[in-house]
């Protein structure tokens, strides 16, 4: 086990109090256009509305900029196109709504990942190759108690880097190369969310709050904004001295 993993589930309920503040700092259309996504997932899945919510989150999320896609890989695919690659799985997605992580075992849930294969290497979401944080965001608006948000500076650091090796001695976070082949980005893809699965066992979910108004809109997403909150927690070589 990292240190980072240990230190986390030892200071649960410091991290959890550090994790409400992550909703201020993100705020606006991130806040706003998540809730609503969640919100018409259980209403009205997989219609058009909660696509066009998913589309707006990751818009608000980061994953797209105006400009030359020859300068910025953080493009969105069009509409229409992103919209097909999910519905085209859409029976798969279906059978899957209403699991929840909490309630399943490691085994089941490494299990219910293999059988996201197809599904994860079938979505159209982002112009860039590189596809765990374009489509695990994605994913995690479909299946939001199934599978967690995955991005490069804090999930993919938090399991894969030692706290005491986030940064440089200039203080700037060390660079996080991701794989560039379809099948080891979901191998990577996999091992981060039965990494958080395992997190989550650990963690008393007792202490936490659901709030379908905050960022806090499910276990999963609590959990997320810990991960955040421990990333942003550590300090800087410079800010130690």
């Amino acid at each position: 086990m990292l240190k980072n993993k240990e230190d986390l589930i030892q200071n649960l309920r410091d991290y959890y109090e550090r994790s409400l503040d992550i909703l201020h700092e993100f705020g606006g259309p991130s806040v706003y256009f998540h809730t609503q996504c969640i919100r018409e997932k259980k209403q009205n899945f997989l219609t058009d509305r909660h696509i066009e919510l998913i589309y707006a989150t990751l818009t608000a999320w980061g994953m797209h900029r105006m400009g030359d896609p020859k300068k910025t890989k953080a493009k969105l695919v069009e509409f229409e196109d992103f919209k097909s690659s999910i519905l085209q799985n859409k029976q798969v997605f279906e059978a899957l709504r209403h699991h929840k992580l909490e309630d399943i075992s490691q085994d089941e849930y490494s299990h219910i990942i293999d059988g996201l294969r197809i599904p994860y290497n079938a979505l159209k979401v982002s112009i860039s190759k590189a596809t765990i944080v374009a489509n695990s965001k994605t994913l995690a608006h479909i299946l939001p108690d199934l599978i967690p948000p995955i991005d490069r500076k804090h999930t993919v650091r938090f399991f894969t880097q030692e706290y005491r090796n986030f940064f440089r001695e200039n203080g700037k976070y060390k660079d996080l190369t991701l794989p560039s082949d379809k099948n080891s980005q979901f191998v990577l893809f996999k091992n981060v969310c039965c990494e958080i699965k395992n997190l989550m066992d650990e963690c008393d979910l007792k202490i936490f709050e659901l709030n379908e108004n905050t960022f806090n809109t499910s276990y999963l997403k609590i959990i997320d904004n810990m991960i955040i909150a421990y990333i942003k927690n550590v300090p800087k070589p410079t800010e130690s001295l």
